[in-house]
């Protein structure tokens, strides 16, 4: 049986976000402690008070934290022939299986197996490479391609896509029936109405979803196929974090050249008129605007707490939002990717999936 190194990183912190991400690394590694084929994990936090109870190894952050530094720090003390990377927030869906498979994974190498090459949170890396000049995790299987490894993707589903990285997931995942009990725990305070309107529009054929943001094609044709209702797109600015075209300045968006010529209530407002429910991956007019708020004023923008936006054009939009009579779920890209991905396997618990929304395959 091949042997792999687990290396789990979890940043900490005492935000809502934070907390729900531990608490989900802390049930991936339980689980993954037990497994065969698992060697050992490793666990790298700014947290390690929070781990002391957990069966793993745990390694404090160093104050002047940076990916590639660290996980190159890894790659070179572990010296492991497999590395099995986790961003914390990431794999919490898996089940025993979906883990065995992905570490039993023996193909030429070098090869990765990751949860989205284009926005990696999840990578199996045979062996692992270092990479000392990342800055985050995102580009991580564009690099590993650059170096000639043979990047596998895993089949896109709410297990594979869900990242936890604003409130707009959690308000979709704190829906779920079957959550780690401390995971439950933290989600407690999060809202749930909007979600529980978009999972109810997901399974009428009459309803319309706006979905605004870094939408992906995967995601589209998935909605095609899985959810019963019409879908409205403005997708833009795919790979802004990855292309560092966020980080130059260089994002301009549709919406927000929009809300520039009618300022942003009006452009709420406009939207809210497109369809029943709202989906939208707000961190590209945050980008378009040339604002990046701290993250508590971020997840703010997220819950519809306008009081908190220091940003006015912001604030207004928020705000716009929040008194709109059509639901508003507001995030980051997680939201347009895992998330919906998660509210559509949600949505149709305890619903009968029509025949019609299901073509039959021409045999012919």
């Amino acid at each position: 049986m091949v042997s792999t190194t687990v290396l789990l990183f979890d940043r900490g912190g005492r935000d809502v976000v934070s907390r729900v991400r531990t608490a989900a690394a802390q049930a991936v590694v339980d689980l993954l402690c037990g497994m065969p084929g698992v060697e050992r994990v490793v666990v790298a936090t700014g947290a390690p008070a929070a781990w002391e109870r957990c069966p793993c190894t745990v390694q404090a952050d160093p104050e002047e934290w940076h990916f590639g530094a660290q996980f190159t720090r890894f790659v070179q003390e572990l010296r492991p022939s497999r590395l099995l990377y986790i961003a914390s927030g990431a794999g919490l869906l898996f089940t025993p299986a979906d883990w065995t498979r992905l570490l039993n994974a023996d193909l030429p190498q070098p090869f990765a197996v990751l949860n989205n090459f284009y926005s990696t949170d999840l990578a199996l890396l045979v062996p692992p490479a270092p990479i000392p000049d990342l800055l985050r995790d995102n580009p991580l299987g564009i690099r590993l391609w650059h170096l000639g490894y043979a990047c596998y993707e895993l089949p896109r589903s709410a297990a594979t896509q869900l990242d936890i990285d604003t409130p707009g997931e959690l308000q979709i995942l704190a829906l779920h029936p079957d959550l780690p009990a401390r995971v439950k725990e933290e989600l407690e305070e999060i809202p749930r109405a909007r979600a529980q309107a978009l999972l109810s529009a997901l399974v009428d054929p009459e309803a319309e979803v706006v979905l605004v943001g870094r939408v992906s094609g995967h995601l589209l044709r998935f909605l095609d196929q899985e959810a019963a209702c019409h879908f409205r797109v403005v997708s833009e600015e795919r790979g802004m974090e990855a292309s560092g075209r966020a980080e130059r300045g260089a994002v301009v968006s549709l919406l927000g050249l929009w809300a520039e010529h009618t300022g942003p209530a009006e452009l709420v407002r406009a939207l809210s008129r497109l369809g029943d429910v709202v989906v939208w991956d707000i961190r590209v007019i945050m980008a378009h605007y040339g604002v990046w708020p701290p993250a508590e004023e971020r997840y703010a923008c997220d819950l519809l707490e306008a009081q908190k936006v220091s940003d006015p054009r912001l604030r207004e939009l928020v705000q716009a939002c929040a008194e709109s009579s059509t639901p508003f779920l507001l995030g980051g890209h997680s939201l347009v990717s895992g998330g919906m991905y998660l509210a559509v396997e949600l949505a149709w618990i305890g619903h009968d999936r029509e025949p019609r929304f299901r073509p039959l395959a021409f045999p012919g």
